[in-house]
């Protein structure tokens, strides 16, 4: 933790910390099953923020995002609308590529633009880069997260994918994924991994340092994708868990070159 503490930027190591939290709970709370705790949960959330730019917070998180809004001027939209997304009623599932991508844009996006803001490196093309990178996490995530997501109401595959191979919602419920199935996420893993081709870049936009840093993130994340190839039919579980040895890889790659991988 120390370690991981000290590779954050010294003057702006209070704005990471309270933006990761931030987002974390934001996820958190919105991965509970649709129901009234996760609706509450939100809500909360939602007014905290208010209270946080008003500077009359009422929690520790809300007070170091309130402090970090005002030494860094974040700007206020980029925190409300992936909140203002999660908070929407018609998330549980989409029929098309285009519709997931734009409910990944509205969570993922701001997110990555405030990072990059914090790391002092805001172009319009580092922003394309980001907003790449951005995308690619959180097809990541979704993927690594079928079949949980599915229990709890939530469809992170484009419906006319499924209908296109022939496979069944039912199938989103067993132990083992068919053919088919199999096939259907495995052209969602290469979508995923355009973003990441996109948006590599950035890793040298960054510096030597914060490159490398990006590098070390975007190599462990698109180790999830390989490891859920890897699943087989047993990918609604979820890829392998990450251990010791994906530590290494990727620590030791991101040293010698902050170029990107052959992702494919």
């Amino acid at each position: 933790m120390r370690l991981a503490l000290a590779a954050l930027p010294r003057e702006s190591r209070d704005g990471w910390l309270a933006l990761l939290a931030w987002h974390a709970l934001g996820r958190e709370l919105a991965a509970l099953p649709d129901g009234f705790e996760r609706r509450r949960g939100l809500e909360a959330l939602a007014s905290e923020l208010d209270a946080a730019l008003e500077e009359r917070p009422t929690s520790p998180l809300g007070t170091a995002l309130s402090f970090a809004l005002r030494r860094h001027a974040l700007p206020e939209e980029l925190l409300r609308r992936p909140l203002h997304e999660r908070r929407r009623d018609d998330l549980g599932a989409f029929e098309t590529r285009e519709a997931l991508l734009a409910h990944a844009r509205a969570l993922a996006v701001p997110e990555g633009r405030l990072y990059l803001r914090l790391a002092g490196a805001e172009s319009p093309r580092n922003e394309a880069l980001a907003d790449a990178l951005a995308l690619a996490l959180q097809l990541t995530a979704w993927l690594a997260e079928l079949g949980p997501a599915f229990a709890h109401g939530r469809l992170r595959l484009p419906a006319e994918e499924l209908a296109r191979g022939r496979v069944a919602l039912a199938e989103l419920t067993g132990e083992r994924a068919s053919p088919q199935l199999v096939q259907v996420v495995a052209r969602q893993i290469e979508w995923a991994r355009g973003f990441y081709a996109k948006g590599w870049e950035l890793c040298g936009a960054l510096g030597p340092l914060r490159g490398r840093q990006l590098a070390f993130v975007l190599r462990w994340h698109a180790a999830e994708l390989a490891a859920l190839e890897s699943a087989g039919t047993r990918l609604l579980r979820g890829p392998a868990r990450a251990g010791w040895v994906r530590a290494l890889a990727c620590t030791s790659a991101s040293l010698v070159t902050r170029a990107a991988p052959r992702l494919a």
